[in-house]
Parts: structure tokens; C-alpha cells; sequence
């Protein structure tokens, strides 16, 4: 990717690494926000959380025994989505 370090996303993905980087920080709580979120921000971060799944599930990335789990469960999730899933569109 074309100056990745540069784009908004990044910066975001580096707020959010500091985010949750804590022992307080509570993923059901941020997971029971997303309803109050507009229907199409929610689609957005569905396409989101699926493509850091792609990512997860790369079996060039980087990953040791702490986030094994992880990436082995990524994998299973897209084989679930490589047969049933579906494009999300937009709206």
C-alpha cells in the first residue's frame, strides 16, 4: 500500500492499538455502542472488522504463540466466508 503509514487509517489503527491496550478497556462494551451507530456506519464496520479478518488469517503475517489463537480462528472464519459470504454493500 501506497504510504500507508501516512493515511488516515493508520493514524486510526494506531489510536485504537492505544486504545485497547489496557486492561480496562472492554470489548463487549465498545461491541454494545455499535447499535447506536447509523445503519451504514455499521455495514462500514462490518467491512472493516472482515478485512482485518483477511489480515488475521494471512498465513504471511507475523505471529507467534500469543496470537495463535487468533489466526488460527481467522482462518476458520474465512473459510466460513470464502464458501457463504456475501458482498455487503454500501447501503
Amino acid at each position: 500500500m501506497d504510504n500507508i503509514k501516512g493515511s488516515k487509517e493508520y493514524k486510526l489503527a494506531k489510536e485504537w492499538e492505544l486504545a485497547v491496550n489496557s486492561f480496562s478497556f472492554n470489548p463487549k462494551r465498545f461491541a454494545a455502542a455499535i447499535p447506536d451507530m447509523h445503519p451504514t456506519l455499521q455495514q462500514s464496520l462490518y467491512r472493516l472488522i472482515k478485512e482485518c479478518i483477511v489480515v488475521m488469517a494471512d498465513e504471511t503475517r507475523r505471529y507467534d504463540d500469543r496470537n495463535r489463537a487468533s489466526h488460527e480462528e481467522a482462518k476458520h472464519i474465512m473459510e466460513y466466508l470464502n464458501e457463504n459470504g456475501r458482498n455487503i454493500p454500501l447501503r
